[in-house]
């Protein structure tokens, strides 16, 4: 009788332990428009439904959560968005990707969903941004409160 209540007490235990651990991290990732005279192998069209366009981008972001220093919620007239800090490193690949690729278009994927395109007019160098997109205020809690925990982990000591 001992060991069922301990076994009993084993897999309560463990079954709230995955009930309320951590969720799965957010995924954030960017990628650049490229020309689709290359070959297709080399790029993929989205499909940004808001924003009614398809856009050929890399096969491989150019920035992804882990470039993240910290991210909040900002209230837009649109609703929710996210105000992005970046790491130094990603700050510079920013500017880099922002000076020469003026005139296409930067696609943001949450959780492995196409949620903004926008057009690159001008050189983003102070390594803040605003990610306007087509998510939930929900969606955007989550997010903020996965990316900040990541870059938490990431910078500890």
């Amino acid at each position: 009788m001992q060991t069922y209540k301990f076994f009993l007490i084993g897999c309560l235990l463990a079954a709230g332990c995955a009930m309320f651990g951590d969720q799965e991290p957010t995924t954030l990732r960017f990628y650049e428009e490229i020309s689709s005279s290359l070959p297709s192998k080399l790029y993929r069209d989205v499909p940004i439904p808001k924003a009614g366009l398809t856009v050929q981008v890399e096969r491989f972001p150019v920035l992804t959560e882990r470039d993240i220093a910290a991210a909040e919620i900002y209230p837009t007239a649109g609703g929710a968005a996210l105000l992005l800090r970046l790491e130094p490193h990603a700050n510079m690949r920013m500017a880099e990707l922002t000076t020469r690729a003026r005139g296409h278009y930067l696609v943001a994927f949450l959780d492995g969903r196409a949620v903004a395109a926008w057009l690159i007019d001008k050189p983003i160098n102070n390594g803040v941004f605003l990610l306007e997109g087509d998510f939930t205020e929900e969606e955007a809690r989550r997010a903020v409160e996965s990316l900040n925990r990541q870059s938490k982990k990431r910078n500890a000591p």
